[in-house]
């Protein structure tokens, strides 16, 4: 059972850190949910480990911390480099354009172009 609790765990966590990787908005109350479901996945992971409450809810705190850290910052990149990507888009962004620049602008920021 205790294999079961940790697997379960890390893997809700590994399916909320995809999502932090899109990018949180901690104004908005669901991204405060990923970061209590978070803590609930540190917490309950570290107590099937070891059972000390002290040393879990550090683990479940940390792992909070860094839900939220990262999907705030990865917010803020996608939006400062957005607006990089779209003027280069706008010059080098078209499939005609036999250039080495062009093709690596097309690779590269492929995921920014809307």
């Amino acid at each position: 059972m205790k294999t079961v609790v940790i697997a379960f765990s890390f893997v809700i966590f590994l399916v909320i850190d995809y999502m932090a990787m899109q990018g949180f908005d901690l104004r908005k109350w669901k991204s405060w949910l990923y970061g209590a479901v978070s803590f609930v996945c540190g917490l309950m992971m570290s107590m099937r480990l070891d059972g000390n409450w002290a040393e879990s809810l550090k683990v479940g705190a940390l792992f909070a911390f860094l839900i939220l850290f990262g999907g705030a910052m990865a917010r803020r990149h996608k939006q400062r480099y957005e607006g990089m990507a779209k003027s280069l888009f706008s010059q080098y962004g078209k499939e005609d354009d036999p250039s080495l620049f062009a093709k690596l602008v097309r690779r590269l920021l492929g995921k920014y172009q809307r």
